[in-house]
């Protein structure tokens, strides 16, 4: 594994890690909505609000999937080359 593909795993991770944090904020935003407009007709999340919650939870699976799969790669090559060499 290459000091490149360790930056790369890092970045990947970084990403997964931030777009997760969008993705709890924006369900974070809706619940505080709910609560707030208990009992009061108009007062709660609005459309825009879970559009902006599907659109973080996309994005934050997708980052994940994308950093597990470099991941995966990147630990098939390390077994490889330690089955080569053995």
């Amino acid at each position: 594994m290459t000091a490149l593909d360790v930056l790369n795993l890092d970045v990947l991770l970084a990403r997964s890690v931030l777009l997760r944090a969008d993705y709890l904020q924006a369900q974070s935003r809706i619940t505080e909505l709910l609560a707030r407009g208990n009992g009061d007709p108009g007062q709660g999340p609005a459309e825009r609000d879970f559009e902006e919650l599907a659109l973080a939870m996309s994005r934050s699976l997708s980052a994940d999937a994308r950093y597990l799969c470099t991941l995966s790669f990147a630990v098939r090559g390390i077994i490889e080359r330690a089955k080569a060499m053995a």
